[in-house]
């Protein structure tokens, strides 16, 4: 166990770190001259971010040449790992025929057919460059079909970064009012004043609230977006189906959030918790490595998006919406996930929560491992994980020195220790190396 102060222990471990990243630290000091903060704000941890050289597999290696095995995976996206042949190849491929040709090129109806042949509730699907544009083109579909303004979302649910879904994703504890009614609470600066005045915050985990709060504002509400928080916070299967027959029992559309869920099975979160949404928005894994998002549900709706039919009043597309190398890299990595690939990704993440929870009870360490398949977290907390405030409640000092420790065992993870991801390539010998070294780091944490 290390001696002295937590803070003792964190500069300890932060020091440690800098000697061993000298180069990483040169880096950033140079990236801070003209990028503010030096790394996107996903990236920066103290006392500054790893910089990496390359990836190869469940390996990434940083530019003083030190390996570590992978469980952050960019956000959950490289699902495959890293240079995936396949991927590699179908990028390849598609890079000599063009890189951007201003058409259609068709392997976007490739990889649209691929999708809906795997999601059941997928008539239709469009693509974008990101999970925030995805939300936000659902959201407004919704809006345009209801002829109502509000939404209603729910408290710590991450939806990307247009105002209205980031009302309450990160709030502050002492404004977020009572629990069974949450305050609106911007989470970023900038925003439209008018912003919080059009979102309704449920609470996860309770049923009477949320029926009370969706039932009381069903007249401005045109949809309810729900993020299962994926391998964050556990959800009840009977919540999630709860919450979509909430909004058909009171005519809202009901959008699922599987940005980050979709890994989990061939028919994503919908299939694994027996879910029909109304409309269904998607990134990360679907392209493959490569920035993305796309959205997709049923085909009176989406359809107001076909231009062939005259005009609706609705549009979407972008210059780099559906680009031919994301759609080739998301085809590709698509095909590879089949119902082994899933069962070797989801075996391993219940290995590596149940090794990890029985770590913590041998131990006596306040902490929890919970996962949804192949997508993990740890969070230091006595408290049994309900909701948004058990989350914001857990000690994430503890999670930073563990993550350092971990860093000098040679494992890189999510620096808070939230939302990590497994690879295809990883195997068993890697979680189980985990497990031990999570034990070690949390003795030299302490």
């Amino acid at each position: 166990m290390a001696n002295g102060t937590t803070k003792d222990v964190t500069a300890t471990l932060e020091e440690d770190y800098r000697t061993r990243t000298p180069r990483s630290q040169e880096l950033f000091e140079r990236a801070r001259k003209t990028m503010p903060g030096g790394a996107k704000g996903a990236y920066f941890h103290q006392p500054y971010p790893l910089t990496m050289a390359r990836g190869e597999g469940c390996y990434l290696y940083d530019v003083e040449g030190q390996r570590y095995v992978d469980f952050a995976n960019h956000h959950t996206a490289q699902v495959l790992g890293h240079n995936h042949p396949a991927v590699i190849d179908a990028i390849q491929q598609q890079m000599v025929k063009g890189i951007a040709l201003g058409a259609p090129v068709g392997i976007e109806a490739e990889l649209c057919e691929e999708m809906c042949r795997r999601v059941a509730s997928l008539d239709r699907l469009r693509f974008c460059n990101s999970g925030t544009e995805a939300t936000l083109h659902a959201i407004r579909l919704a809006r345009g079909v209801s002829g109502r303004a509000k939404i209603a979302k729910f408290e710590g649910g991450y939806h990307g970064s247009h105002d209205v879904v980031e009302i309450s994703s990160a709030p502050s504890l002492d404004k977020v009012g009572s629990e069974t009614a949450p305050n609106p609470v911007p989470s970023a600066g900038g925003m439209s004043p008018h912003a919080a005045e059009e979102v309704i915050v449920l609470p996860y985990n309770d049923e009477a609230s949320v029926e009370r709060l969706v039932t009381q504002h069903r007249d401005g509400l045109a949809c309810i977006i729900f993020d299962t928080k994926a391998g964050i916070v556990p959800q009840r299967k009977e919540f999630v189906q709860f919450v979509g027959e909430i909004a058909r029992k009171n005519d809202l559309l009901f959008i699922l959030d599987e940005i980050v869920g979709f890994r989990v099975g061939t028919g994503g979160l919908q299939e694994y918790y027996g879910v029909t949404p109304d409309l269904t928005a998607y990134g990360k894994v679907v392209g493959g490595g490569f920035p993305v998002g796309a959205f997709g549900g049923r085909a009176d709706i989406m359809d107001l998006l076909d231009g062939t039919r005259g005009s609706t009043g609705f549009f979407q597309s972008g210059t780099f919406s559906a680009h031919p190398i994301t759609m080739a890299a998301g085809l590709a990595t698509l095909k590879q996930l089949t119902p082994d690939a899933f069962a070797h990704l989801n075996g391993l993440g219940d290995r590596l929560t149940a090794g990890l929870n029985e770590l913590f009870a041998g131990e006596n360490i306040a902490a929890k491992a919970v996962n949804t398949g192949s997508v993990f977290s740890i969070h230091f907390t006595s408290e049994d994980l309900v909701n948004y405030r058990s989350l914001a409640r857990t000690d994430k000092e503890m999670a930073h020195r563990v993550f350092l420790a971990l860093l000098a065992e040679g494992y890189f993870l999510s620096h808070g220790l939230s939302m990590n991801a497994i690879s295809l390539p990883t195997e068993t010998s890697h979680v189980d190396g985990l497990i031990e070294a999570v034990g070690r780091a949390i003795k030299e944490s302490q």
